[in-house]
């Protein structure tokens, strides 16, 4: 008991101080954070002025040569992928002997393609994880391996970046499965609305404070702007994304079982059968039938395309400082954010992006030192984020970048829009749209967020992994019609609750209830 007390001490600390993370990334060096025995290299080109070399206890001399395969999601697949591998090979020559081949796939078949390569045992060694990705059944599937020992012997630089509360804050059952990426913490819910349009019709964004406040403004939309749709979803994203942050705790992943936000009672509850969710599954069917929202929501894997094209005024997404001049830059227009729900710090929070390495690898410890480098090398993962410099970006300043002249988000050969999937974000570049200080609000981002009632609570799955992958599937099958407003909830809500007693959520639930008391009384 005491044990878990204390690791929940651990835990909570590690949330709460987070933001000297930005310190370790904003120094005079403009964010690389190295460690005491880094030695950098002469100053004699682009890439050796950033780089900070990152010494593995296996001397380069000894490595045999490997290639090292990095699977991540994305919303295309850049044309310049080949160009920016074979940098990164280069420049992996020297430091680890290895080759590097980043595989993008698009959102829409993600989950599917990456499940066919486990299937296959396909070779691969690193992938992008996220707690809400499936991350539980990887690990019971055994398709993502224990990294707790690798981090250990090859990852000593990437110890002194990541405050090692945050390895252990992340840990399932005592063991590493997951390097989470250092940047934002706290998790906040709004849309994107594009600028063009707000400036058009002096739309007061500041006057937007809930998803109602929206609705006259998307019927202006429908009504002024044909061919723009007011709301543009697509299969995995819809309201929810803003409503249920308002009202529901989540546990770590998504199966059935969530909190009341702010009740401290720990009862888990069936969200499904709450009068909150049936209120905005009601909403997206008025919506949907007002013409709000794009008929092909329950079926569209990427909105990007989209975007690009002018063909939606807003979308749901996930918010942090300064994410409207990111997706700017990935979507080539200027959009500007309405922030919906106050920022939270939740477990899931700290695992919502994370490094992984698959079972099918054929050097785990190669893998981890590149993972180490990844972390400590202000060059590599800028290169890997942002692609190379005088082709897809210019400097502008000792930490900003630009597109070269004559290029934008949508002639560049390298838009990947994923920084925030690769190593230490706090040693990124900074485009010229976004805010130089977007650090430092980071950090003030973190310090002014609410803490989940259940912090530090880390769901076993493996109980219930039948009911969990059956859940999944019913997942697949209703809640893309449903909350998009594609089908009428007063029919299909019964249908979904009915199946989701036949697979067993209430045992799910129960399982999550049984788990969270012991956690409860363990931390008392």
């Amino acid at each position: 008991m005491k044990k878990a007390k204390k690791a929940f001490q651990l835990t909570t600390a590690m949330l709460l101080s987070l933001s000297v993370l930005a310190a370790c990334g904003n120094n005079n060096n403009g964010g690389n954070a190295s460690s005491g025995n880094a030695t950098p290299a002469p100053a004699s080109s682009a890439a050796q002025q950033d780089e900070t070399t990152a010494p593995s206890s296996t001397p380069v001399a000894e490595l045999e040569p490997y290639t090292i395969k990095m699977v991540v999601p994305a919303g295309s697949v850049p044309k310049d992928l080949d160009l920016v591998n074979a940098e990164i090979s280069k420049y992996l020559k020297d430091k680890i002997n290895a080759s590097f081949e980043l595989n993008v796939i698009e959102w829409g078949s993600w989950q599917d393609k990456v499940n066919l390569k486990f299937a296959s045992s396909e070779p691969f060694d690193l992938l992008q994880a996220m707690n809400w990705d499936n991350f539980g059944t990887k690990i019971q599937q055994g398709n993502i391996i224990d990294l707790t020992d690798l981090i250990d012997q090859y990852a000593p630089d990437l110890k002194q970046v990541i405050n090692p509360v945050l390895l252990e804050g992340s840990k399932v059952n005592g063991k590493n499965y997951g390097i989470p990426i250092n940047k934002e913490l706290a998790s906040q819910a709004g849309v994107m609305l594009r600028k063009d349009l707000v400036d058009k019709y002096q739309i007061d964004i500041t006057q937007i404070k809930t998803l109602q406040d929206l609705e006259p403004i998307y019927q202006m939309i429908k009504d002024k702007e044909p061919g723009v749709t007011p709301l543009y979803l697509n299969k995995d994203t819809s309201v929810d994304w803003i409503a249920s942050p308002m009202n529901f705790e989540d546990l770590g992943d998504n199966s059935p079982g969530y909190v009341v936000r702010g009740a401290n009672d720990f009862k888990v509850v069936n969200t499904f059968e709450s009068a909150q969710v049936k209120e905005e599954l009601d909403l997206a069917r008025k919506w949907f039938l007002a013409g709000f929202v794009n008929k092909d929501a329950a079926t569209t894997a990427d909105i990007s395309g989209a975007l690009k094209a002018g063909k939606a005024f807003s979308y749901v997404q996930q918010l942090k400082p300064g994410k409207d001049a990111e997706d700017s830059l990935a979507n080539g227009a200027p959009w500007v954010q309405v922030e919906l729900t106050k920022p939270i710090i939740r477990t899931g929070d700290t695992t919502g992006s994370m490094t992984s390495i698959s079972r099918t690898s054929k050097d785990p410890a190669r893998a981890m030192m590149f993972l180490n480098l990844l972390y400590t090398d202000k060059y590599l993962v800028n290169l890997l984020a942002f692609g190379i410099e005088g082709k897809h970006f210019v400097k502008t300043g000792e930490n900003t970048i630009d597109f070269p002249a004559g290029v934008d988000a949508n002639t560049s050969g390298y838009v990947l829009n994923g920084a925030w999937m690769f190593g230490n974000q706090f040693n990124d570049y900074l485009w010229a749209n976004e805010n130089p200080q977007k650090w430092d609000n980071f950090k003030k981002f973190n310090e002014a967020a609410e803490s989940s009632s259940v912090l530090g609570f880390i769901f076993n799955p493996e109980p219930v992994k039948n009911e969990i992958a059956a859940f999944n599937n019913a997942k697949k099958e209703f809640e893309p019609s449903l909350f998009s407003g594609t089908v009428d909830p007063n029919e299909y809500l019964p249908k979904y609750l009915n199946k989701l007693k036949s697979i067993g959520a209430d045992k799910i639930i129960a399982e999550k209830q049984r788990q969270l008391d012991e956690w409860v009384k363990a931390k008392k």
